[in-house]
């Protein structure tokens, strides 16, 4: 995997726009006026209250409410002493005139008719972007995260070593930025010595040279128009952002790690030294995470924009590491060895079942513990690095396709008892998620096309009772059997008998009776590819 991060529905701005006709995120229908919650400030100097951060050519402080009667506070409420005090309320904006009053700071116009923001702010004080960096963003073709960055995603693989062809960058570049030698000591003179990777050096996929292109000349400009300083980047082409900073987070953690590029590759992968992807708690077994320019990350990102839930805080570089410490990265790395011959004692070893610890070879935690430099060797050359550029997994379209060709490739091996791996997989994976959809979609709310009001129940007259909006499924029932038709066929095509089979025919007839009609067959039942769609009637 390796494309742009985007939130869904795909958004350009932290900026709430309400409930537009239709559920519409576009910032050029607002038409106007919108209501919305949002974080209020006041002028020092005129006393205007806005959304702004910058008015007479000063700051402007943020503004308190009481939680319960809205009325502007200091410190707490007269009347409601013990109520929380807030710096948003609800109110009501002029799009037009903050878009103007946009226009004017960056010095010109710029067509907004692709520009989305979001329907409501769901951080803690509600605080919004700055219009003016959706604006700019949108012109670049660039989404947002919730934490204001622009991200982009790929799938992690190892690397130690490299040929200067194998990555795209120049000899005279790779001296400059400190490959002097080869890993046999000699002077780098052509783009075939085989170079050893630096710890924070790493090489992004071809799919990441554009999109990085666009993010830094948003950033430039950002700085230009926005900020008042000089652009920084100045990159015409890819091959510009050599040598620039990134930083690389992985989800469910709060910590990014500062790392510079030095090439391109063709496949669809991050490329990185084991101790970047285990300073990320990372294992590269087919995991992904994100990269994200240097100054993107230092500009735009803020606590402020995080979302006020469970896990609101996660993946989100709420600390830096620019110095990557072997002392705390995941002691996995530790076992990597660091020998580039394995002796004949370890292949003795090997006949003899002996326990992994017996057999001493040094690693990368043993030489570091010695207090000696850890150089990570290999055993076996390759000749490229570019192999393979997608994986199967990818190339596969439905979930069918790809447990087939999963199964096709154990019946080919012979270690494999094709019978237990396929009863594990089931078990453990499949009729889990199966019976778990079911429940899903059996305890289903339901949601309000128009307004985005839930209910657990569906209204007596079938529609909203906010707004008279039309009501729809949140779990579809597609998502509810997805994997019931291809688990099936697995255990009548391998014969499985027992538990599993009966298991199965328990979780078929439940969702049989769950979608029954009278003019339906049990494979229609079944069937994922219908239309999403359905009418209420037939729950009632």
């Amino acid at each position: 995997k390796a494309k742009q991060r985007k939130m869904k529905p795909p958004v350009n701005l932290l900026f709430p726009v309400g409930n537009l006709r239709g559920r519409s995120r576009m910032i050029s229908r607002a038409n106007g006026a919108v209501t919305v919650e949002v974080a209020l400030r006041k002028c020092p100097s005129c006393g205007k209250v806005t959304v702004r951060y910058f008015c007479c050519g000063s700051r402007t402080v943020p503004i308190l409410f009481c939680s319960k009667c809205g009325r502007e506070v200091r410190d707490r409420c007269p009347q409601h002493p013990d109520a929380e005090v807030v710096c948003y309320r609800s109110t009501m904006l002029d799009m037009r005139e903050l878009i103007k009053e946009a226009f004017e700071s960056l010095g010109q116009e710029y067509d907004i008719s692709g520009l989305k923001g979001v329907i409501g702010l769901t951080s803690k004080d509600k605080v919004p972007e700055p219009l003016e960096k959706g604006i700019l963003r949108a012109k670049y073709g660039l989404s947002v995260f919730k934490d204001g960055t622009i991200r982009f995603d790929s799938t992690n693989t190892v690397l130690t070593h490299f040929k200067p062809k194998e990555i795209g960058t120049s000899v005279e570049k790779l001296k400059e930025l400190g490959y002097t030698h080869d890993i046999y000591g000699r002077p780098l003179t052509s783009d075939d010595q085989l170079l050893e990777l630096k710890v924070q050096d790493i090489i992004l996929p071809r799919e990441a040279a554009d999109h990085f292109l666009r993010v830094a000349g948003f950033v430039d400009e950002l700085l230009e128009r926005f900020y008042g300083l000089r652009p920084y980047y100045n990159a015409r082409k890819p091959e510009d952002l050599i040598g620039h900073v990134f930083f690389t987070i992985s989800p469910h953690t709060f910590v990014a790690n500062a790392v510079r590029l030095i090439g391109f590759t063709n496949t669809s992968v991050v490329m990185a030294h084991p101790f970047i992807h285990a300073a990320k708690r990372r294992n590269a077994d087919g995991d992904e995470d994100s990269i994200i320019l240097g100054l993107d990350a230092l500009l735009n990102f803020s606590r402020s924009y995080l979302p006020n839930k469970p896990g609101g805080r996660e993946d989100a570089p709420l600390l830096l590491v620019t110095q990557i410490d072997l002392e705390y990265v995941d002691d996995e790395t530790y076992n990597i060895e660091t020998v580039d011959r394995y002796p004949l004692e370890f292949f003795e070893a090997t006949w003899r079942f002996e326990d992994p610890s017996n057999v001493k070879l040094r690693t990368v935690g043993r030489d570091y513990r010695e207090g000696k430099e850890v150089r990570i060797s290999f055993t076996v050359p390759v000749i490229s690095i570019e192999a393979p550029r997608e994986s199967r997994y990818r190339k596969l379209n439905t979930m069918a396709e790809k447990l087939e060709a999963h199964v096709a490739l154990e019946a080919k091996i012979r270690a494999v008892d094709l019978e237990d791996s396929l009863s594990r997989a089931l078990s453990h994976h499949f009729i889990r998620d199966i019976a778990g959809n079911l429940r899903k979609f059996s305890q289903q709310q339901f949601r309000c096309m128009r307004c985005n009001a839930k209910y657990r129940r569906v209204p007596l007259s079938g529609r909203c009772e906010k707004c008279g909006g039309e009501l729809n499924l949140t779990v579809h029932r597609g998502t509810a059997v997805k994997y019931l038709i291809p688990t099936a066929e697995i255990i009548n095509k391998y014969g499985i008998k027992g538990y599993l089979e009966h298991r199965v025919m328990l979780l078929q007839e439940e969702a049989e009776q769950m979608f029954s009609k009278s003019n339906q067959s049990k494979l229609e039942l079944l069937e994922t590819e219908k239309p999403k769609k359905v009418g209420l009637s037939s729950f009632l």
